[in-house]
């Protein structure tokens, strides 16, 4: 289950539209990453039940918009059983900002390609 995503850092250097725009890409390409790297899994969103992983997609800002600066977006797996596994990926923001609108599903695409 995908939970709501999560600005973390400096989320200031957005305008709140700009904001919403960042969560919602968010939102749907990390379940999409997800879905890429484990094509059986079924990825949901809404109320979970008791046998299912939460996923939380975090992206931590940089204090600064500086071109040698540095973003993390990570993905939270809460387990069933209470256990909790982080994969992070760090970005340069040039590269983030080259892919354009497909940033989101890129660094995700990243961060899954980390997991088993």
């Amino acid at each position: 289950m995908i939970l709501n995503p999560q600005i973390q850092g400096n989320p200031a250097l957005i305008s709140d539209s700009q904001q919403q725009g960042v969560l919602r890409a968010m939102r749907k390409d990390s379940g999409d990453a997800l879905k890429r790297h484990y094509p059986q899994a079924t990825v949901v969103w809404g109320t979970p039940g008791p046998a299912i992983i939460r996923v939380t997609p975090i992206l931590n800002a940089p204090s600064a918009l500086q071109p040698s600066s540095k973003l993390s977006v990570s993905l939270t797996f809460d387990l069933p059983e209470g256990s909790r596994v982080v994969m992070v990926e760090s970005f340069g923001l040039v590269t983030l900002w080259r892919r354009g609108s497909e940033a989101a599903n890129y660094a995700f695409d990243r961060v899954a390609h980390r997991l088993p």
